[in-house]
């Protein structure tokens, strides 16, 4: 059975949703081995006679405060531990405590990545942390479901709660709070159109004045940042944001993953 409220009725919601469905379909794209679809669905609700549901309450800190959930029945909270230590997906195997165990770190997993897509939307570092297993009951709160499906098994309902204090805490400040302190905007108006040199840094290392005089052509140094890691664009020698390294037109570019708010960026520069 299902609950028929609209789907993300609230735009904060929706963003929220939005994050969680992208960040389940890296991390379990990543760990199952098979195609999934993650996407939008009504928030699922348990029926009588059903074992009670798996749920972990986060708390957001930082740049954002507030709490959200989320929910899944046991039979599909079994199956993504099952895909996370790569048994077979069976519904009829027992949900113990290892596999209990397997759900609640890939929910982990999803946190990290959800914790960077927030500092996007927040303009500010955020920390997400479990903080409970009891579905809550905020009032006010807002639900809103997540359907995965896969060949490999039924589709899997998810139902994420968001509180009040987090919804109001997505929500924009106002424009003024984006100027630049002391009431400084009349006088940014007249530096926009100032050039400024930007740079992608792929990594660094620090090396011996030896080692610098011993390179030569075919020399291969090894820099502080994995492959799959992001790149740096640096502004005054300042990191502004992160990305990854795409080709525009035949020259190296980068797109943004993360950026600083605009008053963060300002603060950087005049430091």
């Amino acid at each position: 059975m299902t609950n028929e409220t609209p789907i993300s009725a609230n735009p904060h919601a929706a963003q929220l949703q939005n994050i969680w469905m992208d960040c389940l379909s890296g991390i379990i794209g990543q760990v199952a081995g098979f195609p999934i679809t993650v996407e939008a669905s009504v928030a699922a609700e348990a029926v009588p006679g059903d074992k009670p549901p798996v749920c972990m309450v986060i708390t957001a800190s930082k740049a954002l405060q507030g709490d959200m959930a989320i929910v899944a029945l046991e039979p599909g909270a079994l199956v993504l531990a099952q895909v996370l230590v790569t048994e077979p997906p069976d519904t009829s195997a027992a949900f113990d405590k290892d596999r209990r165990d397997a759900y609640e770190e890939l929910i982990r997993q999803v946190l990290g990545q959800i914790a960077t897509s927030l500092k996007k939307a927040a303009g500010g570092e955020v920390d997400v942390k479990p903080s409970g297993s009891e579905v809550p009951s905020w009032a006010g709160a807002i639900r809103t479901g997540i359907r995965i499906t896969s060949e490999k098994f039924e589709p899997i309902l998810l139902t994420l709660i968001v509180s009040p204090e987090l919804i109001k805490s997505l929500q924009p400040r106002p424009a003024e709070a984006a100027q630049p302190p002391g009431g400084r905007s009349s006088n940014l108006e007249l530096l926009l159109d100032v050039k400024l040199d930007a740079t992608i840094r792929f990594g660094q290392k620090s090396m011996l004045l030896r080692e610098i005089l011993e390179l030569h052509p075919g020399t291969a140094v090894a820099l502080d940042r994995q492959v799959q890691e992001p790149v740096e664009l640096l502004v005054g020698g300042r990191i502004v944001a992160q990305g990854d390294v795409v080709i525009i037109d035949g020259n190296y570019g980068i797109r943004i993953t993360e950026i600083l708010s605009p008053l963060q960026r300002i603060e950087s520069l005049g430091k």
